[in-house]
């Protein structure tokens, strides 16, 4: 865990810096001691997929807004963030409120 506001690193879209929520999905690649490289990315991009839906489905069920992004400087939010070099960020999913 990191103090600090890092919303405008999460995503070059203006939303991703006013956003009341941006979640960060970050593979922890000691956990999968057994995988090759590949493997460590299939598995990583996987989990992030089932985790980012249920987000959707958890926004569209409370009248929520929400979208899947890359972070536009993975380097930068990682080193704000202070995760190890065996922490890679998968994406990142900005949650918010609709327009009236």
């Amino acid at each position: 865990m990191a103090k600090g506001d890092f919303r405008k690193l999460t995503g070059k879209q203006d939303c991703a810096a006013a956003a009341p929520l941006n979640l960060v999905y970050v593979a922890d690649t000691t956990k999968q001691k057994k995988c090759s490289a590949e493997e460590q990315a299939f598995y990583a991009a996987m989990d992030t997929g089932f985790v980012g839906q249920n987000v959707y489905l958890f926004c569209a069920s409370e009248g929520l807004v929400t979208v899947v992004r890359m972070p536009s400087d993975k380097p930068a939010l990682a080193a704000a963030l202070k995760l190890p070099d065996t922490a890679k960020i998968t994406l990142a999913q900005t949650v918010g409120l609709p327009k009236k």
